[in-house]
């Protein structure tokens, strides 16, 4: 013991927070894009929406980069072997690259809307990035589901194994 708290509690701890940080990531994208666009959408437009999403997306990448950092702080917790580390590295590379894509092209989306007039300077631009931010945007989501599917086999860590009874 260190006088706070019994050995071995640090993984718990770090799986605790890199779950609540996964959970407010992708439970937000998922809700975002899943009932809030389509709502926004038919109620105010496809470009007036937009205009929230533009916003909205802002935070969502900076969660983003949070829970991807906890996300690290929970492996090196958890030292890994073999197949399992490949895994995990893989997974959250690709996470990474992700994110920091969306972050990239963000700034570049804005920079063809008129917050104004609510137009948007340059359809044909500004759709050719979209398409690459939603499809990134999907890449990551598959990535992040890969991550969740090793901690809930629990290959992540090494739970999910039963230790024999005495």
């Amino acid at each position: 013991m260190n006088g706070l708290a019994p050995a071995g509690l640090a993984p718990s701890i770090s799986r605790f927070f890199a779950l609540c940080a996964f959970a407010l990531w992708q439970g937000g994208f998922v809700f975002y894009a899943g009932v809030v666009v389509p709502i926004g959408s038919d109620e105010f437009g496809d470009t007036a929406q937009g205009f929230v999403t533009r916003r909205v997306t802002f935070w969502l990448n900076l969660v983003g980069f949070a829970a991807v950092g906890l996300l690290l702080v929970d492996y090196l917790a958890r030292p890994l072997a073999g197949g399992k580390k490949a895994w995990f590295k893989a997974l959250w590379g690709l996470m990474l690259v992700c994110q920091t894509a969306l972050v990239v092209l963000h700034p570049r989306m804005d920079l063809l809307l008129e917050p104004e007039t609510v137009s948007v300077l340059d359809r044909k631009t500004f759709r050719l990035l979209h398409q690459v931010y939603l499809w990134t945007s999907t890449v990551m989501w598959v990535a992040s589901l890969g991550w969740l599917w090793l901690v809930a086999t629990g290959i992540s860590g090494g739970e999910g194994k039963e230790k024999p009874r005495a």
